[in-house]
């Protein structure tokens, strides 16, 4: 009887079931089936840490344009204050200047009165020993 079970491709496992698969045939299925699992387990955790990997990655590239944009906002803020400092020298300058020109303009007209000043006196002087 199990030679015609064989010719009909029917086969006794070990608990004297009857399969359709030769026991090595079904062992081997059973090994690609666990090896499956174990395959999928293995892509699940790789899909898992690439995912904490991308997030990791999002959460670095986030700070690395807050700082980017806080070197932004420090550098413009350098380059105002040098440009308020430029034009406060500037303005500083043109008083400088101006109250130069002013000292100047006194400075010719000091010299003005003391010479008005010096004729008056002779002018004085004159006047008195005339008397």
């Amino acid at each position: 009887m199990a030679e015609e079970l064989l010719k009909a491709h029917l086969y006794y496992d070990d608990i004297h079931k009857i399969r359709v698969l030769e026991p090595t045939v079904l062992k081997e299925t059973e090994d690609v089936k666990d090896t499956c699992k174990d395959y999928e387990t293995k892509v699940e955790d790789f899909g898992t840490i690439i995912n904490s990997l991308l997030e990791m990655l999002k959460e670095l590239g986030d700070n690395v344009e807050k700082q980017k944009m806080a070197a932004i906002g420090s550098t413009n803020l350098l380059k105002s204050i040098t440009k308020e400092r430029e034009s406060e020298q500037a303005k500083l300058q043109a008083e400088i200047n101006d109250k130069t020109m002013i000292l100047e303009q006194l400075d010719s007209e000091y010299d003005a009165l003391q010479i008005l000043e010096a004729t008056q006196v002779e002018t004085i002087e004159y006047l008195t020993q005339l008397r």
